[in-house]
């Protein structure tokens, strides 16, 4: 559910302006403050030997990614506002286009985490499952 309410949030910010925007915000910020306690408490649940080095593990990850991805999604907003200056946009008109178009490619961020959350549950309830019926 948090991936779901992120990439809400990230397209509401890509289309929306004024008030509606703190309506997206409130949207994002549902979705994103879920990520870290749900996957330190899956890592404390499914993992839970691995201990305080498990979940600095994952944080650290989720950190990381972060970082690497700052240089596409900079790429993206330079991009962004060449094609739109071509267009003849000046300004905060010109800003707030490139924001969106950025924005835009963004929602695939959560989107893949959507997916891969999705094929966690089912993965983590089939082992539930196996090792319910082993005993």
């Amino acid at each position: 559910m948090s991936a779901i309410l992120a990439a809400i949030g990230i397209y509401m910010f890509s289309v929306v302006t004024g008030p509606l925007a703190y309506v997206a915000t409130v949207i994002f910020a549902l979705g994103v403050c879920y990520f870290w306690p749900v996957m330190i408490g899956a890592v404390a649940q499914r993992v839970p030997l691995s201990g305080a080095l498990g979940m600095s593990i994952v944080g650290g990850v989720g950190m990381f990614s972060t970082a690497i991805f700052q240089p596409f999604i900079g790429s993206w907003i330079d991009s962004a506002r060449a094609e739109n200056v071509a267009l003849g946009l000046k300004g905060g008109a010109l800003e707030l286009a490139a924001g969106q178009d950025t924005l835009v490619k963004m929602i695939a961020f959560p989107g893949i985490l959507v997916v891969l959350f999705i094929i966690f549950f089912f993965w983590q309830k089939n082992v539930k499952t196996a090792s319910a019926t082993a005993h």
